[in-house]
């Protein structure tokens, strides 16, 4: 009797243990889901297997990492950090772009506000869809060149390291640019890379910017325009490949140190 007892107790343990086990696997990821707001709405598996891998900064443990309270230095483009710390020449306390680490300056990287920090200068409504479309290139000069570390949560992503409604309004602004890009230069862009030991280096080959194949390599310039927003006028520059038949001082800026027939400058860094 004791046997059958002591089976029976037994069986109804490992039954209940089951059903407890079946409803936190099945019920409480649910529960925690939309305790979270994610709900119907969850992002999808890429989505959050992305965010899972991302480091989540707030503005006060961001502003550690400015080479003073901590030997690192960490800077901010469009809500994504980067460790810039192998540029201690360029972003170390007392450097030209020290104003960039440990804050969300992102306006300045277009509007050259280098002076003196406010928390405005990471909001970018109010620029163009072409300074825009340059900021998402500054970008891509980031994700090449240095570490890429996490998200800061604010303006661009939310607490859960998601894309927020201005952040996608503004890359659509910047996708409209890119659009109208070949129409608005007349030339195309200069190749770009930047070395820790070298610098920037600009150079031209019969494939830059479109990519196509043409008849002809260029001399990489400097190409000044001035664009209006509203009552201030600002000073766009960006490189481009000149063919060797056009000369125009005004608009096309031989870089300094750079020969007048190269095709390819080491430009100097501005320190």
């Amino acid at each position: 009797m004791n046997s059958k007892a002591g089976n029976y107790f037994r069986h109804a343990a490992v039954v209940a243990f089951g059903m407890v086990l079946f409803y936190l696997l099945a019920f409480k990821p649910i529960q925690l889901l939309e305790r979270f707001g994610f709900g119907r709405n969850a992002p999808s598996t890429q989505q959050q297997v992305q965010v899972e891998h991302d480091q989540l900064f707030t503005e006060a443990v961001l502003r550690k990492y400015n080479g003073k309270d901590t030997n690192e230095l960490y800077l901010v483009i469009l809500g994504h950090v980067y460790d810039v710390t192998v540029g201690f020449k360029h972003y170390g306390p007392g450097q030209s772009y020290h104003m960039f680490v440990g804050q969300d300056a992102t306006r300045s990287f277009v509007t050259g506000e280098f002076e003196h920090y406010t928390p405005e200068l990471s909001d970018v409504s109010a620029l163009k869809e072409s300074e825009l479309e340059q900021l998402l290139t500054w970008k891509e000069f980031y994700d090449k060149t240095y570490r890429y570390v996490g998200k800061l949560v604010g303006r661009y992503f939310d607490p859960a390291g998601l894309e927020t409604a201005y952040y996608r309004h503004v890359l659509e602004r910047a996708a409209k640019a890119k659009e109208n890009k070949d129409g608005d230069h007349q030339y195309p862009s200069c190749n770009v890379e930047w070395k820790i030991e070298m610098g920037t280096r600009v150079w031209c080959t019969n494939r830059s910017g479109t990519g196509q194949v043409r008849s002809w390599v260029g001399r990489p310039r400097k190409v000044v325009q001035r664009e209006e927003n509203g009552s201030e006028n600002r000073s766009v520059q960006y490189c481009a490949c000149l063919p060797e038949d056009v000369s125009d001082p005004a608009h096309y800026v031989l870089f300094p140190g750079c020969d007048e027939t190269a095709s390819s400058c080491i430009v100097p860094d501005q320190n």
